[in-house]
């Protein structure tokens, strides 16, 4: 099952929280100002509306993405969040790699994360 969560703290891990923050905002605004450029400025093509719409969703992708990011990297709780699945750091990083094109696929990360944090969490304060 696809885990933001975790995704974000394995990134956080392996590049840390400048570059995984900046890539998460870049993410969010940079997608969201493209679709929005492309539907503002574009011909109105049923492409270019399909475009525009899929590049804002990637944006929208990205906001659960920012805030556990940030979450993660104030609480310096990422190795908590992965727990003993860093034991073998190939098989975590080819996991989370896979897992990492699911943000390619238009609202999935905003749905997933409200499923996620509809389940009951563990009593360990720093995975809140």
């Amino acid at each position: 099952m696809f885990n933001a969560r975790k995704l974000a703290a394995i990134d956080l891990i392996f590049l840390g929280p400048k570059v995984i923050i900046t890539e998460f905002s870049g993410g969010v605004f940079l997608s969201a100002a493209l679709g929005i450029f492309v539907l503002v400025r574009g011909h109105h093509s049923l492409a270019q509306i399909v475009l525009g719409l899929y590049l804002i969703s990637l944006g929208i992708n990205y906001v659960p993405m920012l805030n556990y990011a940030i979450r993660i990297a104030r609480t310096k709780s990422a190795r908590v969040e992965l727990g003993n699945e860093l034991s073998d750091k190939r098989v975590a990083m080819a996991k989370y790699r896979r897992q990492s094109l699911w943000l390619l696929v238009p609202m999935i990360v905003p749905l997933m994360a409200l499923a996620q944090s509809r389940k009951p969490q563990s009593n360990n304060p720093a995975v809140r």
